[in-house]
């Protein structure tokens, strides 16, 4: 955790720094959707969260100094238990975000960033909670023409899942129950692969 707060504020005092001697600024806004991949949860009595592998989609809006970026990001994708298609999960993620450009051609461009926010996580069965989540993320970017690029992403998102949700829980650690949603510290790791437009101005 320490690493990716490190990253952030490097990239955020590199984007500071070009503010200074930026000789080219704009904003980009995007849209964009993909696939996400979920890493399983342990609850408190042990019990295994297999989430499936879900489609996602999203918008971000930066401020963009010379080959920096930074703004925020926002994601929403809804999920299910793999043994229960009943119990289903909805994520949302709303992140500050800040990356640097690195040019490969004249139109192509890779970049590299990190992000942090929250991912708040409703469950169809329990009440909604708020999570703090991190991460980095990485992708390739084409400049179209007229202010249009295209994109492909990889995001990592840790989210670090600490909450009181109790469903069929007594806290009694000597009880079978299976304590279904309750969680201490354990991490989601979730990772989005996506593909996108943004437009610039």
């Amino acid at each position: 955790m320490k690493t990716i707060l490190s990253i952030i504020t490097t990239l955020g005092l590199l984007s500071s720094s070009h503010l200074t001697y930026a000789t080219e600024t704009g904003f980009a806004v995007s849209a964009f959707g993909g696939y996400s991949t979920n890493h399983d949860l342990n609850t408190t009595k042990g019990y295994k969260i297999d989430l499936e592998d879900s489609s996602h989609f999203g918008v971000s809006a930066d401020r963009l100094v010379n080959n920096a970026r930074y703004g925020f990001f926002y994601s929403f994708n809804e999920t299910e238990f793999a043994d229960n298609d009943i119990a289903k999960v909805d994520m949302e993620y709303l992140l500050f975000q800040s990356a640097i450009d690195i040019p490969i051609s004249d139109n192509l461009s890779s970049y590299v960033g990190a992000h942090l926010g929250v991912n708040r996580v409703t469950p169809n069965f329990a009440e909604a909670d708020d999570f703090f989540a991190s991460g980095l993320f990485t992708g390739l970017d084409y400049n179209i023409g007229s202010g249009f690029h295209a994109f492909t992403e990889l995001r990592w998102m840790a989210t670090i899942v600490k909450n009181t949700s109790h469903v069929v829980c007594d806290d009694d650690p000597q009880t079978q129950d299976n304590c279904i949603w309750h969680f201490d510290g354990d991490v989601l790791n979730q990772f989005q692969f996506s593909a996108g437009l943004n437009y610039r101005f």
